[in-house]
């Protein structure tokens, strides 16, 4: 059965998020973070810049889809992969007897959602066209409308070191493989409300486990 932490199933990892009174810190084995999900029908918005505004970026052509993806895919900016480590602060009782540990399905992490177009205020000011990657920005959302229990983690050379220091009697530094998430169906996402990421030695990342999966950890 494993560990009961409380009644709500929170986990908080800790990473100091901005605006926030608490504690809390986003491919598959190929070159994409999340699966491609095809609409027989894609949704297009009118744009003011004289074309149709896109939503997704699977509309995109291979070329800007490219180009979007190496700026905001989590796996592709980082160059992750899976046998990258993530680093995670949290609660004893969430690490169960077995050494495994599930998703919260109520993050407060806000996520770029890298696979959806949101238009680039500044697209007019660049000249940038409907159909060009550049007129575009992931589409925001909160990790708890993902319907999908999630984990922040902390990626990169200085992740460790900025997770640790929140480590005590009750609260344990876990290390997880990337792949591990991977393997189980979760997807990895930029998680912006974190301010512990400088997006160089540290990054800030989502990642989704399914509900009913859970991942091995290391207690570090």
């Amino acid at each position: 059965m494993g560990n009961v932490c409380g009644s709500s199933g929170s986990h908080h990892v800790y990473s100091p998020r901005s605006g926030s009174g608490h504690l809390t810190p986003a491919y598959s084995r190929s070159a994409q973070s999340t699966p491609v999900r095809h609409s027989p029908s894609p949704s297009r918005a009118s744009g003011s810049g004289g074309g149709e505004r896109l939503t997704s970026v699977y509309q995109l052509s291979s070329k800007e889809r490219k180009k979007f993806l190496k700026n905001h895919d989590p796996m592709q900016r980082f160059g992750l992969n899976a046998n990258t480590s993530v680093y995670r602060t949290t609660h004893s009782c969430y690490v169960d007897e077995d050494g495994m540990m599930a998703g919260n399905p109520d993050s407060g992490a806000l996520i770029h959602m890298h696979e959806e177009l949101t238009p680039n205020p500044y697209a007019e000011d660049i000249g940038a066209r409907p159909g060009q990657a550049s007129a575009y920005l992931p589409r925001r959302e909160s990790a708890r409308n993902l319907g999908v229990p999630s984990l922040n983690v902390m990626v990169g050379s200085g992740a460790l070191g900025s997770v640790k220091r929140y480590a005590g009697p009750d609260h344990v530094t876990t290390k997880m493989k990337l792949g591990d998430f991977l393997d189980r169906g979760g997807k990895v996402y930029s998680d912006y409300s974190a301010v512990a990421g400088n997006g160089e030695t540290t990054s800030a990342l989502l990642v989704t486990l399914p509900e009913g999966e859970k991942v091995p950890v290391k207690i570090v």
